[in-house]
């Protein structure tokens, strides 16, 4: 019985076996993205959509690698010696560190206890219900040509015959998310530093695969938004270049909502409706829209830390211990 393993170098993902072993076409170079486009730093090709970024044929041709497990992440732990003067003991000491976050933690607001409108009690938290994934599958009676990839989010399957469509995908639901240096998934809790650690994030939803990819709009494309906070604000940046400034559209919809249409060269368009995690205020928050990006102030209000930007995504927040 032949032995198939997947190959773990950049761009391939295939399934080899002894005799294809020196049959591996991949990119040696490291993943680049840089004002909304991306690439890698091996070959010339860039993109725009994620996906199409994930299919650029592979540079370089060799020999398969085997994809290594990935290791399990201990905790950073420090210790520092101490000296204990009057008994001569030396005591070792571990230091902990706070949450990088705690930084964006707010001030605490002091309230007048003799106010009608002060409140004693702290109201619970609310999380908010995301919206009901449903899955879309091929067609029963679809025809799949022989050597078809799945098309799901982080699934490198590739049709073979009949079985292929019976069986399992694992697979990401949800979208990419690249927060100040973290990468990951909008569906569920596991982020990387790097970025061929983040390809290796292991599907968090099982259904079927689905070779049939839906069809896609030429005139519509995606734009790569990023976001970090301040004290009093968040800064959201979406990386689009030579923006059309008379014919696009932003507005403040409300304190949660941000309607964006952005016309873009070739008559391309952008266009999304951000439905924010936290409000805020619609007076005082405003935009710029640059030559290569347009970068947006909102103001928090209240000033409160954020654990993310959108409603859809999930919130870390409930996962720390």
């Amino acid at each position: 019985m032949t032995t198939t393993m997947k190959c773990g170098n950049n761009g391939c993902g295939k399934e080899f076996t002894a005799e294809t072993i020196d049959q591996c076409c991949y990119h040696p170079g490291q993943a680049v993205f840089h004002e909304g486009l991306k690439g890698w730093s091996c070959c010339k090709k860039r993109v725009t959509d994620f996906d199409e970024f994930l299919g650029i044929t592979g540079c370089t041709t060799g020999t398969h690698k085997v994809a290594e497990p990935k290791a399990a992440s201990k905790p950073i732990v420090q210790s520092t010696t101490t000296s204990d003067v009057t008994g001569g003991v030396v005591e070792q000491k571990k230091e902990t560190h706070a949450h990088p976050s705690d930084k964006f933690m707010p001030k605490p607001i002091k309230v007048d206890p003799n106010s009608t409108n002060a409140n004693t009690t702290a109201a619970p938290k609310q999380f908010i219900k995301l919206p009901e994934y449903v899955e879309e599958n091929d067609p029963e009676d679809a025809v799949i040509p022989e050597g078809a990839q799945c098309c799901r989010n982080s699934c490198k399957a590739f049709y073979k015959d009949e079985s292929s469509r019976t069986e399992e995908c694992h697979y990401h639901p949800g979208e990419p998310v690249f927060h100040e240096g973290s990468k990951g998934w909008s569906c569920c809790k596991p982020k990387a530093a790097i970025f061929e650690e983040f390809l290796k994030i292991k599907g968090c939803k099982t259904g079927k695969h689905k070779f049939i990819p839906p069809p896609k709009d030429e005139s519509k494309v995606e734009c790569r938004h990023d976001w970090y906070q301040q004290f009093d604000a968040i800064i959201m940046t979406i990386y689009a270049k030579n923006v059309d400034k008379v014919n696009s559209k932003i507005q403040f919809v409300d304190n949660q909502t941000i309607s964006v249409e952005l016309k873009l060269p070739n008559e391309k368009s952008f266009k999304k409706v951000y439905e924010l995690a936290g409000t805020i205020d619609t007076a005082k928050s405003n935009f710029m829209i640059l030559s290569t990006k347009v970068e947006f102030k909102l103001i928090k209000d209240p000033q409160e830390s954020w654990s993310r930007l959108e409603k859809s995504e999930l919130d870390l927040y409930r996962y720390q211990v």
